[in-house]
């Protein structure tokens, strides 16, 4: 019995070594994969072997150290090193500049971890006064001065034509002259370096002989906060004579992202889309250069804001599915500019099928017609699918002008009520609609919205049309928009080409910003909710309480009119 009892201690004894070793190795593998990262902390920055270094103490697991220095909230100088000691090569600063330090370490899936400790670092070298004259003309001496320059110190001057050195000599005061024979001949870029007694190069100017100038450049378009969505940037600009290299330099909040070289096209410049992220506020600096000449290049700039990526517009389509008559040819249309579309006939996926729509199509039979659009610099459209029914039948359509007596507009134009001009409008439409031998109903202004869904739907309207106006709260925005419930809606197809045909005649079209579009209301409009109204849209003409679209309302309601009732028309025909 006892020898059983302690056999069985010796089993659990095992099993239990097993399970705590299982359990370290468990704990092993994962910091394995997941190493955290410990503290650390800056040590001192200081000068070793020509170079400032900075030193930190060891980050556990820490494959990388970042370094980023920043003077009055900016970053001026970053660098990376694969040990805690960080070498700063090729930085300089000005004197008495304080330089905060930050130091950031990394592990092998790139978490991580900055410093605990705040450092700040200042700069006591003797620098060159960067404001001087970079460029040289006539026989002039190259003058210099120095910031910070303490007699007690040795500091040489030195001037180098590419990688050759031309002149050096010893510092003996803030004031330095090099006369000018010692760059006779020269032509282009002439640099100056301040050593100290460890050679270490603690500021540099650079001197421009004989060098072509640059012109003034000015961004003549976008104007300052042009706002657009996640896109190409397109820059105009005037001058930039004898600039051989263009740069866009991106900034946002204050701080330098990117410098990218640009081609110049008939001083018209384009910066890519990849180039700048969604929903962020930039600061665009176009630089003209010669050469690499940067400290005399000219600039310009101009604030702009990236909005989101957009979608391309789903495809509309220019004729009636429900009912068409056969042999109709029918137009595949996207709102969104260059768009291609794509589409099947065989009701196969057009995502992974699609033929590339070229020419319209035409309607010889029932046909289940599917399709999506792409285009540069948007996702994808959604894939919609119309079924097209060859049958003869007279369209049906109810109208809905406003019943707003209230709703007052620009007085001084003649635009009284938003009723009163809305239904004028519509007598337009509804003669127009008559005349190409449609059957046509109307609402009364007395009654309210229900009475006028319910009336549709009692009539059977194939399609039903509200007219309005619009306004805004400080008066100002313009544009036609259309409503409809969402983009697979029956009523997007005759919506999409009501509006743009608007688009056409309205007297800001030469300004996109006023492209107000479709808008979907998902259920929030009545007159434009599918779960009442098989077909149904709202369209608000313009602005009424805006002068401009007042008085484009006043002056053609006529033309106005004869537009909608044609887009109508052309869809049912």
């Amino acid at each position: 019995m006892k020898r059983k009892y302690k056999t069985n201690l010796t089993i659990i004894g095992i099993l239990i070594i097993i399970l705590i070793n299982l359990l370290l190795f468990w704990i092993g593998y994962q910091n394995y994969l997941y190493p955290k990262l410990g503290e650390f902390e800056i040590k001192n920055l200081k000068e070793e072997n020509g170079y400032l270094v900075v030193e930190t103490t060891p980050s556990h697991n820490a494959v990388s150290y970042e370094v980023i220095l920043e003077k009055d909230g900016k970053k001026i100088y970053e660098t990376t090193s694969n040990t805690s000691k960080i070498v700063l090569k090729d930085f300089e600063a000005e004197f008495n500049d304080k330089i905060k330090v930050n130091v950031i370490a990394k592990n092998k899936n790139d978490v991580e971890k900055t410093n605990k400790n705040e450092f700040y670092y200042n700069y006591k070298e003797a620098t060159f006064q960067k404001e001087k004259d970079h460029l040289l003309s006539g026989s002039r001496d190259l003058t210099l001065f120095v910031l910070g320059y303490d007699y007690k110190k040795e500091y040489q001057v030195e001037l180098y034509y590419g990688k050759n050195k031309i002149y050096d000599s010893f510092v003996s005061g803030e004031d330095i002259t090099i006369p000018y024979q010692v760059v006779e001949g020269y032509s282009g870029k002439i640099t100056a370096v301040l050593k100290n007694k460890n050679e270490r190069i603690t500021s540099s100017f650079n001197f421009y002989l004989n060098t072509p100038i640059v012109g003034k450049v000015e961004i003549t378009s976008p104007n300052n906060d042009f706002a657009t969505r996640w896109n190409d940037v397109e820059i105009d600009f005037t001058g930039g004579k004898n600039a051989n290299h263009f740069y866009a330099n991106l900034y946002s909040n204050g701080n330098f992202l990117n410098k990218i070289e640009v081609e110049n096209k008939k001083n018209k410049i384009k910066i890519p889309a990849e180039a700048f992220q969604e929903e962020t506020n930039y600061q665009i600096v176009l630089e003209a250069v010669y050469d690499d000449f940067f400290e005399i290049a000219e600039k310009d700039e101009v604030n702009i804001q990236m909005g989101k990526k957009e979608a391309t517009w789903g495809v509309y389509v220019s004729h009636n599915p429900t009912f068409i008559k056969q042999g109709t040819t029918v137009d595949l249309k996207t709102i969104t500019k260059d768009a291609e579309i794509f589409y099947t006939i065989d009701g196969s996926d057009p995502i992974t099928n699609g033929i590339l729509y070229t020419k319209p199509l035409e309607i010889e039979g029932d046909t289940l017609l599917k399709t999506y659009a792409k285009s540069k610099n948007r996702y994808d459209s959604i894939m919609s699918s119309y079924s097209f029914f060859v049958k003869e039948k007279t369209p049906v359509i109810y109208l809905s002008p406003s019943n707003q007596d209230q709703n007052y507009g620009i007085e001084s134009v003649g635009f009284t009520t938003e009723m009163a001009i809305m239904n004028q409008i519509a007598d337009v439409v509804e003669r127009e609609l008559k005349n190409a031998n449609m059957i046509v109903y109307r609402n009364k202004p007395t009654t309210d919205m229900n009475v006028w869904s319910n009336e549709s739907r009692r009539v059977g309207a194939d399609f039903h049309f509200a007219i309005h106006s619009n306004a805004s709260a400080h008066h100002t925005a313009r544009g036609p928009e259309i409503h409809v419930d969402n983009e697979y809606s029956l009523s997007y197809s005759i919506a999409s080409n009501i509006y743009e045909n608007l688009w056409n005649i309205y007297d800001g079209k030469e300004n996109y910003t006023y492209h107000r579009g479709i808008k979907f209301t998902r259920g929030s409009l009545g007159e434009a909710n599918d779960q009442y109204l098989p077909c149904a849209s709202l369209i608000e003409v313009a602005f009424h309480d805006e002068q401009n679209d007042a008085s484009w309302i006043m002056n053609n309601i006529e033309t106005i009119g004869k537009n909608l009732a044609s887009s109508i028309i052309s869809y049912y025909n």
